[in-house]
């Protein structure tokens, strides 16, 4: 059962830590030749709000069931999920284009198999994010609002890192899965090195507390745990509102580890916001949400 609820979280996660390489990403399976695109379909959520961000929400006919922002989509067709598409309504709607990530080869061949012509883009770090954005703004002919999304990204990026160069890192543990209101911290997943979260920490002047680089989301006792003695620990719990567990309740399991520094500083936050687990243009809420969260002694204001 943990094993299920694990990998449904990764599901949430939006396939960041997918494997793809490199040279499969923002590839077509046809001719590199400019076209009309007036029916999209995106599998997964964070190509859903790069869509919508770049001003083609109206040209986006299908998305899966795991597409929630902006609200908008909720309004539009759903054609299953990223690793289960439902292919009768995708034909149904008559596709210009599939966007997708590069994980899944079945569906690729599949949507070949339909002749349909698809859009491969990854999303596994940030350079991937913006990679994307600026790719689809130049595939769908609208390049100066992808500009413009990625150039305001990278200026808010650099202004953080100018702030926390000079800052002291503090130890950050992102924890990602565990079981919860048991009143006890039992094995929790969290991310490890090299991955999005760690690029994120390190963004925001902390390091990460997981340094073993072999392993991208760990799972871990509670004497791994005080092993590593994070002085911050950020929770990801993006369907909170869709349990009966309080936040009180939640950060009580937490007091049953009082030797941690986090549990000692008060420095355990929760972050319930979706956009904390989608790799799409709202990364950078999340980073901001991190670096005041790590260092609240900085000005931000000058």
């Amino acid at each position: 059962m943990r094993r299920f609820r694990f990998w449904a979280v990764m599901l949430i996660l939006s396939f960041f830590f997918c494997q793809g390489s490199k040279d499969d990403a923002q590839k077509k399976n046809e001719p590199d030749f400019q076209v009309q695109y007036n029916r999209i379909i995106s599998l997964s959520p964070n190509i859903t709000e790069i869509l919508f961000a770049l001003g083609l929400g109206d040209k986006v006919v299908g998305v899966t069931r795991f597409c929630k922002y902006p609200p908008e989509a909720k309004e539009k067709m759903q054609v299953g999920g990223y690793l289960d598409p439902n292919y009768e309504a995708i034909l149904s709607l008559k596709p210009d284009v599939v966007v997708l990530l590069p994980e899944n080869e079945q569906v690729k061949n599949s949507l070949s198999e339909l002749n349909i012509k698809y859009l491969v883009v990854n999303n596994k770090n940030v350079s991937d994010i913006l990679k994307s954005i600026d790719f689809l703004g130049k595939e769908f002919s609208v390049n100066k609002k992808a500009e413009n999304i990625t150039s305001n990204i990278r200026v808010k990026m650099n202004r953080i890192q100018a702030k926390t160069n000079d800052s002291n890192r503090p130890k950050v543990m992102i924890v990602v899965e565990r079981t919860m209101g048991t009143g006890v911290i039992e094995d929790i997943y969290i991310a490890g090195k090299n991955t999005f979260y760690d690029e994120l920490i390190n963004m925001a002047g902390g390091r990460n507390a997981f340094e073993n680089e072999m392993i991208a989301y760990p799972i871990l006792s509670a004497e791994g745990i005080i092993h590593l003695n994070p002085d911050f620990i950020i929770e990801l719990v993006p369907q909170l509102e869709h349990t009966k567990i309080s936040i009180s309740l939640l950060l009580k399991d937490w007091q049953s580890l009082p030797q941690l520094n986090a549990i000692k500083n008060h420095h355990i936050y929760l972050i319930s916001q979706d956009y904390a687990v989608i790799p799409g243009p709202r990364f950078i809420l999340f980073l901001e949400d991190l670096v005041r969260m790590i260092h609240p002694e900085i000005d931000w204001y000058n």
